[in-house]
């Protein structure tokens, strides 16, 4: 049977992502100028400590423990009476979240430790679908609970 409500673990571990992710879409400037420097020479081509690299890792740990929890614990059960249709999304961009989540520090740490170009591209392309995934997130999120009127986004926030 599905837990009514998330674990207060689950949900710090859900804003705490969600707030290195912004860190790292809004500040990622920096890590393109040393992995730039690194690739042309201009910089020593050794991997020294740098914001995105921690979150990035920080991000890879914490979605990790989160997926050990939700596959532990479970989640709340999707709304009853919500569209099979919005079911299927809902479940989809999920799972796209902890593919991404995972496999984009896997990428960024292969390409920052090994100096290894084709995880970087793959890397750098990935926050292409990221972005637009963060906003249908958001929005979907939204429309929960201000067009639907349930309480999806309250058991995020730790209300219901």
């Amino acid at each position: 049977m599905a837990p009514t409500s998330y674990s207060r673990i689950q949900i710090v571990l859900h804003w705490t992502v969600a707030a290195l992710v912004l860190f790292q879409v809004f500040a990622h400037d920096g890590i393109v100028a040393a992995w730039t420097g690194r690739m042309d020479g201009t910089l020593v081509n050794e991997p020294t400590p740098n914001a995105h690299v921690i979150a990035g890792v920080l991000i890879f740990v914490l979605v990790a423990w989160r997926l050990v929890l939700r596959l532990g614990r479970g989640v709340p059960a999707l709304p009853a009476d919500e569209p099979q249709a919005l079911k299927v999304v809902a479940k989809g961009t999920h799972a796209l979240f902890y593919v991404l989540l995972l496999a984009m520090p896997l990428s960024g740490a292969a390409a920052w430790f090994l100096g290894i170009e084709a995880p970087a591209l793959a890397h750098s392309a990935a926050r292409f679908v990221l972005i637009p995934l963060l906003v249908l997130h958001v929005l979907a999120a939204l429309a929960q609970h201000f067009w639907f009127r349930t309480d999806v986004l309250r058991r995020m926030l730790g209300l219901a």
